[in-house]
């Protein structure tokens, strides 16, 4: 069988970028509260890599469950089923 993947972005790219959001993240929210929320299963590793480059004591994090897919066909209408709290 043939394999089709290709990397679209190097490890180090991604940690490097990381870094660069993080630290906007800090520049521009200095002081206040900054809640990271990501839809959960497919941001979990990228909110993790970030959340390593901010260092604010106000960094809080959440997920909300997002799918448009019924069985294998998109259902084309976003149903949002644990929201953010």
């Amino acid at each position: 069988m043939e394999n089709n993947m290709h990397i679209l972005f190097k490890e180090e790219q991604i940690r490097q970028r990381a870094k660069e959001i993080g630290q906007q993240i800090m520049k521009d929210y200095e002081g206040k509260e900054v809640i990271l929320v990501g839809t959960l299963r497919g941001a979990v590793v990228w909110m993790a890599d970030l959340m390593k480059e901010i260092t604010m004591d106000e960094l809080k994090i959440d997920f909300i469950v997002a799918s448009s897919y019924s069985g294998t066909n998109t259902t084309g209408v976003v149903k949002i089923s644990k929201d953010s709290s």
